[in-house]
């Protein structure tokens, strides 16, 4: 399973074709997978609790974890069957509208393989679709780990409870390591199941929509084991293009393209100077300067970046906001899984001559992260 963390700085089709006997064997086992989880969850879930404690330090963790998605996936419904109810809300409505015509475009128009995901809807008790862990050492960018049976090691820990969350956050930070927690906008099961839109989700703009169905849609098309920050950088980069090219069909005078290309280059100066400051903690991390005079060299990188962010004429990015923020080793470590690598992505592209096939067949043709990505 791949979680998400979502940063909306801006604005908060064709005939589907029968699938081969492949593809339609893999849906049925699928959705066979899918019966027996919603039948046999709750009884499996008994033997879970002394074996999870082994992993996490809490016998409920892969309870509750199994018991989320268990909510989401079993008690999903067709988008198509939700918009048949004439008291549906004229905003809900015109945002399920939206996710079905985006679906529809990542698989037609960027040849991603998004499967039935994105056309079920359900509806969840909380605010995210989940809350999201991430724990570094005082004087390191490497990520306090985790590791579960078969997916391995992961650099961060996910619940489906904010009171759960942030108590493994305080826990964390008793041990001394700098946390950060993150409300999770959505995330994928890499095509094993179709995930649904969430009711949490309906709060996003309708560019935040594009953006997260696209990004989602490539995690399910390409998937490098061994590397979160290669897997969510690229998908953040087809994210961004591909909703690029979607709002630019259906903006005939182009304001909203000039919007989003001013936006685009404020992002770039912020990713630039989130770039600069982790390169410096790095170097200041790997030097000979005692931990004391090192900490307090933290601070004063940080405290410059700050001032750096004040400093830029910013008019869609929030400076004071975002220079108001307490900053850590996992914040940077959060910014820099989702913003890696965009020259590498961007050549690759241009490559291609901006043709989504070729870029996501070269994408699929990796067997590693190539060592100059970033």
């Amino acid at each position: 399973m791949s979680t998400e963390r979502r940063d909306q700085a801006a604005d908060r089709s064709g005939s589907s074709e029968q699938p081969q006997p492949a593809a339609g064997a893999k849906k049925g086992l699928r959705r066979l997978i899918l019966w027996i989880f919603c039948l046999f969850l709750p009884v499996l879930l008994l033997g879970v609790g002394g074996f999870s404690s082994c992993v996490t330090g809490s016998p409920f963790y892969l309870w509750n974890a199994a018991a989320g998605q268990w909510q989401i996936i079993c008690n999903r419904r067709p988008i198509v069957e939700v918009l048949e109810d004439p008291e549906l809300d004229a905003e809900t409505r015109k945002k399920l509208e939206l996710v079905l015509e985006v679906q529809s475009f990542a698989r037609d128009s960027l040849g991603l393989s998004t499967g039935d995901s994105y056309r079920y809807f359900s509806r969840i008790d909380r605010d995210a679709a989940a809350y999201n862990v991430i724990a570094a050492p005082a004087l390191s960018l490497e990520a306090h780990s985790y590791w579960f049976p078969i997916v391995g090691t992961v650099p961060y820990l996910g619940f489906f409870s904010r009171d759960e969350a942030e108590e493994h956050a305080r826990d964390l930070e008793e041990k001394g390591l700098d946390v950060l927690m993150q409300d999770v906008a959505g995330y994928s099961t890499l095509g094993w199941f179709d995930d649904p839109l969430l009711s949490s989700q309906l709060r996003y703009s309708e560019y935040g929509l594009v953006r997260l169905v696209i990004h989602e849609a490539v995690h399910a098309t390409v998937w490098i084991p061994g590397s979160v920050r290669f897997n969510e950088s690229l998908a953040s980069f087809v994210e961004e293009e591909g909703a690029r090219q979607f709002i630019r069909r259906n903006d005939p005078d182009g304001s909203r393209m000039a919007r989003l290309d001013a936006i685009k280059k404020e992002q770039a100066m912020f990713r630039t100077i989130m770039h600069r400051t982790a390169t410096e903690l790095k170097q200041l991390y790997s030097g000979e300067l005692s931990n004391d005079e090192k900490l307090k060299s933290k601070h004063r990188i940080i405290e410059k970046m700050k001032e750096s962010m004040l400093a830029e004429p910013f008019v869609y990015l929030d400076r004071a906001k975002l220079a108001e923020k307490t900053y850590n080793n996992a914040h940077f470590m959060s910014y820099l899984a989702y913003n890696s690598g965009t020259d590498y992505f961007q050549s690759a592209f241009r490559a291609c001559n901006s043709e989504w096939n070729c870029f996501l067949q070269t994408m699929k043709g990796l067997d590693r992260v190539p060592e100059d990505w970033n």
